[in-house]
């Protein structure tokens, strides 16, 4: 890993199982000098000072952003455009503001809509997580080896590669994508298993869980995540969701053709296409 400077300020709006992680990671190796962290619920933020996630702890947004030198908006992405407008006005001249949100185009357009020269913002999204939310499940090593993809609005070099220092110090690989890009790949890659989870869960219903085994519990993990949470990502991404849908559709459709025309050869063939391709991972 790379050699990491000191960050400074990290002011974190949400430490919870995203945030508190960020946290932990960066008190364990020592990468920020303060970590300031805001929520909405004082008892949260008794947890995350407790369990060594900030250094500080504050419900005003204004206050903790206001002496950062990076803030990280981890709410839910139906807040982080709430959450910028409240933080931008009061963040010091060439501080930089970044997230962890799950969508991309929605939030980078409100941010931009702020019109505020002086403070860079660099998109970002770790694929990292669990079906767990809260700060009791942070992890100091959740970012260990996974992808952060950045969206950077702009061109600011310099907190470009501030932010890309920051999670690859948290032991994250970097990967930069647009806006568009990131939301169309992750409303396949992310937002589509979610949906297929959840889908699957139903369709098999409580009566019939029993006689399911570790095959089926594995496929289905996240369809224990949050449904709020689910829910703003996969309406903030509706359109680029329904064509990946559209694409799934066609690929289920083409198996129970084969399945009711009873052409073995053809199943085998997309059957064999998957494993190939799922084994390459």
């Amino acid at each position: 890993m790379a050699r990491v400077d000191k960050l400074g300020t990290v002011c974190i709006v949400g430490p919870g199982l995203i945030g508190g992680s960020i946290g932990l990671g960066l008190k364990k190796k020592g990468l920020a000098e303060l970590v300031i962290g805001v929520g909405r619920r004082s008892p949260s933020l008794t947890k995350a000072l407790k369990l060594g996630a900030i250094d500080r702890a504050t419900q005003d947004i204004e206050k903790g952003a206001s002496d950062a030198d990076i803030v990280i908006l981890c709410t839910s992405v139906r807040l982080i455009p709430q959450m910028a407008a409240k933080a931008v006005p009061v963040m010091k001249r060439g501080a930089i503001l970044t997230d962890v949100g799950s969508t991309k185009q929605h939030i980078v357009k409100c941010i931009q809509d702020i019109k505020r020269k002086d403070i860079p913002f660099i998109g970002g999204h770790p694929i990292a997580g669990s079906e767990r939310r809260g700060i009791e499940a942070a992890k100091a090593d959740l970012f260990e080896g996974r992808l952060c993809i950045l969206t950077p609005a702009g061109r600011n070099a310099g907190a470009l590669r501030t932010i890309k220092a920051l999670w690859q110090g948290l032991g994250a690989k970097i990967n930069i994508l647009s806006p568009d890009e990131h939301d169309r790949t992750l409303a396949a890659t992310s937002h589509l298993p979610l949906i297929l989870a959840a889908s699957l869960v139903n369709t098999v219903g409580a009566k019939r869980l029993p006689f399911t085994g570790p095959g089926f519990r594995d496929m289905t993990r996240i369809a224990s995540s949050d449904p709020e949470l689910w829910c703003d990502i996969l309406l903030q991404n509706r359109r680029k969701v329904l064509d990946a849908l559209k694409l799934f559709q066609k690929e289920l459709n083409s198996i129970k053709l084969a399945i009711h025309e009873e052409k073995p050869a053809r199943l085998s063939s997309q059957l064999m296409r998957a494993k190939r391709l799922r084994d390459a991972l």
